[in-house]
């Protein structure tokens, strides 16, 4: 299994490769395209949330295409061992493939064409290396980094600050990129690495989307992809922007964020409510049973301690008062300044998913429970209005459509549908008669409650063996909205809080992200580059 950092570091690939030029002459006016040197990225990461494959390190090969001018490509090789398994990604002539090879000699090796949506950062990272900024400090962590004078520049890509010391670093780098959650120093080659598209079959490669990565350089890219000095002309480094850069210190840093985050307020225990699909009803437990929410245990400052709620969602409805009642017991029972006489949550972080949210919202609506204000609900992709994966469901067991698709069945359940799926019918919608005042009932407290929130407007996700299911349910359901996770659309997980209340920034507590119904349960971890898609960090920085 392999997340969207993976491809996004063949993207980063062409733009560290275009930054290899500074490894020539060092002459402005006579250096020439025609000099870019292959490279070895070394990619070092600092969260484990990011890992490929249990390593925190890996190197990227890349090989320049010159078309003249200031025309530029790369192509770039990456490869990922886990066990007895190589997984190699290659960037060849604007296609990325994926090769996948066994040591043993019984197992063929298995090779696809990965869409072209895949390599889509490309041109993003290339424009950030275009619209670098000039910088006279880099700090990194709240830490001052060495860089020559005039060495140091600032990027943003994927919502986030990076920072470019393009000065001869002392491992041998010929520069090095430093970000919250990575570093990158890239290693000039005297040889360019053998890259070529592996063989496939004729009809498969027909039908290899393939994408234009030629970048014609600006006046500012040029001038930092060659290493030569900024004219003062381009209106990165003039004579105007330096002053100004260097009279206002703030502007003239580029400020890179810890990859870590302590807990900001009270550490206080925590109680994890699972979505739709499960079937135990076994109570608090301290193990992740069935692995709901990944890792997260790791990623959790603020607990003091962590129990998941082993609650039956399959074949009870979240409008069950047998349900809603052993949500709040579990909750109650969580810290020891609670209290089941007064029915009340205290001292305690609820994090909640999917139909969990509905199941809380509903027990407290119904006056089975209640929040105090020393309590924290956190709400991730909470179907508020419901979701008509539901519908789906309910239309295609009473035989009104072309049938169920299995990949999608294996998500949301069969027919005939089980009591909780078909307890999720949209808000309004056909299926939903009886349920509409317990919606608005639900969304009433989850306004009144809820203190952060993850919800999603666009199924993209991290690669995964999920996206593609998620990706496929997203298109076969008839949702109110594109916007949604594959299962829930945004606006019923926003419950109706406003738009504006979300940020697309792992920073926002109000979080809309570009990930599906998995990965908001932490179960992929995070992407390395996009600041939409970084859900283990976001619970980890937010309380």
């Amino acid at each position: 299994m392999w997340n969207s950092s993976r491809v996004l570091v063949l993207a980063l690939t062409s733009f560290l490769g275009l930054s290899a030029v500074a490894a020539g002459p060092q002459d402005a006016q006579t250096l020439q395209l025609e000099s870019a040197s292959p490279l070895r990225l070394h990619f070092t990461i600092k969260r484990a949330s990011m890992f490929i494959n249990g390593a925190s390190q890996f190197d990227v090969f890349a090989n320049p295409v010159l078309s003249g001018g200031n025309n530029v490509a790369f192509n770039g090789q990456v490869a990922f061992v886990d066990g007895t398994t190589v997984q190699k990604y290659v960037l060849a002539d604007g296609v990325t493939y994926s090769v996948v090879q066994s040591d043993s000699a019984n197992v063929a090796s298995t090779v696809s064409c990965l869409p072209a949506a895949v390599i889509s950062p490309l041109q993003e990272l290339v424009g950030a290396i275009n619209a670098a900024t000039f910088v006279t400090n880099v700090v990194v962590d709240g830490q001052q980094v060495s860089c020559d004078a005039g060495s140091a520049y600032q990027i943003v890509f994927g919502g986030e600050t990076f920072a470019l010391c393009a000065a001869k670093q002392a491992s041998g780098a010929g520069f090095k990129i430093y970000g919250s959650d990575l570093d990158i120093e890239a290693f000039y080659l005297s040889e360019a690495v053998s890259i070529a598209a592996p063989p496939l079959d004729a009809a498969v490669a027909s039908t290899c989307e393939k994408v234009a990565t030629t970048t014609t350089l600006t006046a500012v890219g040029k001038a930092l992809l060659t290493g030569a000095t900024v004219e003062a002309t381009t209106p990165v480094a003039s004579a105007n922007a330096t002053r100004v850069l260097t009279q206002n210190a703030e502007e003239a840093t580029a400020a890179v964020a810890a990859s870590s985050c302590a807990c900001k307020g009270t550490v206080r225990p925590c109680i994890f409510i699972k979505g739709l699909g499960a079937t135990d009803d076994s109570g608090l437990s301290d193990v992740d049973k069935t692995g709901y929410f990944g890792d997260i245990k790791n990623h959790a400052p603020c607990c003091s301690s962590v129990k998941f709620a082993m609650i039956n969602t399959v074949d009870y409805p979240w409008t069950s008062a047998t349900q809603q009642q052993k949500v709040c017991d579990m909750a109650i029972a969580m810290s020891p300044t609670s209290s089941a006489s007064t029915k009340t949550i205290d001292n305690t972080i609820v994090v909640a998913h999917s139909m969990g949210n509905l199941l809380l919202a509903g027990a407290i609506a119904n006056g089975r429970c209640k929040l105090s204000s020393s309590s924290t609900w956190v709400g991730m992709s909470g179907p508020m209005k419901g979701s008509m994966a539901s519908d789906y469901l309910q239309n295609a067991c009473s035989g009104n459509s072309n049938g169920l698709v299995s990949a999608v069945a294996n998500l949301i359940g069969r027919c005939p549908a089980n009591a909780a799926i078909v307890s999720l019918a949209y808000e309004g919608a056909t299926y939903a008669s009886g349920l509409d005042s317990q919606y608005v009932a639900a969304q009433n407290i989850y306004r009144s409650y809820v203190s952060a929130a993850m919800c999603s407007n666009a199924h993209d996700g991290l690669l995964s063996t999920d996206q593609v299911v998620f990706n496929l349910a997203a298109t076969v359901i008839n949702h109110k909205s594109k916007e949604n996770d594959g299962l829930v659309e945004y606006q019923s997980c926003a419950g109706g809080f406003p738009t504006s209340k979300f940020g697309a920034t792992y920073t926002s507590p109000f979080y809309v992200t570009k990930l599906n119904h998995a990965d908001t349960r932490f179960l992929h971890g995070d992407a390395l580059f996009n600041d939409a898609q970084k859900p283990v960090k976001w619970f980890e920085c937010l309380l």
